[in-house]
């Protein structure tokens, strides 16, 4: 199915963007975040109607008993990453032509820091979590003689996209028969930069 008649849920409450169906970048957590992760394909309960093609039903992590807290920091360099792919075009004066974009170039960086313990022992619990995402991206335009195809100069752009995610989560068992849950996400985008397209 395609993604606009997918439904994404998290902690029981649809986040499926209401113009297109498909999951937005706020909603977008990281894994961090997750606690579990349920894909329903068919057969799917009538809580989850609506949905034509799959449920995607995100769990958000929650604290316990005991105190944890974790620390992570990961990178993922632009020449890891599959190059842009070749596709013809009619912009060269010599006829339609087979073209091949160069590969941006600039490493990504995920950080994050989590704690989670409880409040209350076997009553209420917390969970804490920040993971800003560090998007950079160095794209070099060649400009080419539309006659020739001889380069004739190139400029480069840079852009940096921060993601920033902060959630906390509190849990609470008022009595043996009633939990409550509560959770809060930050999650604004800073774009500083403008990279031009091909």
């Amino acid at each position: 199915a395609a993604g606009s008649e997918h439904t994404f849920i998290i902690d029981g409450q649809e986040v499926s963007y209401f113009r297109t169906g498909t999951l937005n970048t706020n909603n977008n957590i990281p894994f961090q975040f997750v606690q579990d992760i349920q894909v329903k394909s068919s057969g799917f309960e009538a809580e989850f109607g609506g949905a034509t093609g799959g449920v995607i039903n995100v769990v958000t992590r929650s604290g316990s008993n005991d105190y944890h807290g974790e620390f992570g920091l990961s990178f993922r360099p632009a020449k890891l990453q599959a190059g842009p792919r070749p596709f013809l075009t009619s912009a060269f004066n010599s006829g339609p032509r087979l073209f091949r974009p160069n590969r941006d170039g600039g490493t990504d960086e995920f950080v994050t820091a989590s704690f989670a313990g409880p409040i209350i022992r076997d009553r209420a619990w917390f969970f804490l979590s920040h993971s800003p995402q560090y998007l950079h991206t160095n794209r070099t335009l060649v400009y080419r003689n539309p006659n020739t195809g001889v380069v004739a100069g190139a400029e480069t752009y840079n852009a940096t996209q921060i993601n920033y995610y902060e959630f906390a989560r509190v849990d609470a068992n008022f009595t043996d028969n009633l939990r409550f849950t509560t959770s809060w996400t930050y999650n604004p985008i800073v774009q500083d930069g403008l990279v031009d397209a091909n």
